[in-house]
């Protein structure tokens, strides 16, 4: 758990989950501001993955480094499967896609109304890996 006192706003969690995302490379990070939308959540995260195992690999990510900030997720589904996961914090509901999968369901498209939000993730996430090299 961190010593930082704030509280965990639905847009910190949002920053925190995508950074998450991307130590276990999440790519085509996509947070939706949904507030004017639903009542029920603030921010819809989708990740693309490369494979199922990569999926299963972000979601356990996400939800061990949630904790560590004292937040379950409500629910989580998809894990046997692995294709389209998605994990419920509240204010923040993420989807974890196989490329295909996203292509698929277009979740972008479906909520087309919702304002793209700019993510702030720290700089070394942000920087090229050695293996992209």
């Amino acid at each position: 758990m961190t010593d930082d006192p704030t509280p965990m706003t639905g847009e910190r969690m949002l920053e925190r989950l995508a950074a998450l995302a991307q130590e276990k490379r999440g790519e085509d990070l996509v947070a939706l501001d949904v507030r004017d939308l639903v009542e029920y959540m603030d921010y819809l995260l989708v990740v693309t993955a490369r494979s199922e195992r990569q999926n299963r690999a972000i979601a356990e990510n996400l939800i061990r480094g949630m904790k560590g900030e004292g937040l379950l997720p409500l629910s989580r589904a998809g894990f046997e499967v692995g294709n389209w996961i998605c994990i419920d914090f509240v204010d923040v509901v993420v989807h974890l896609f196989t490329p295909d999968t996203r292509a698929i369901y277009d979740l972008e498209l479906l909520w087309a109304d919702a304002p793209v939000r700019e993510l702030k993730l720290p700089e070394h996430m942000a920087e090229e890996s050695p293996l992209e090299r």
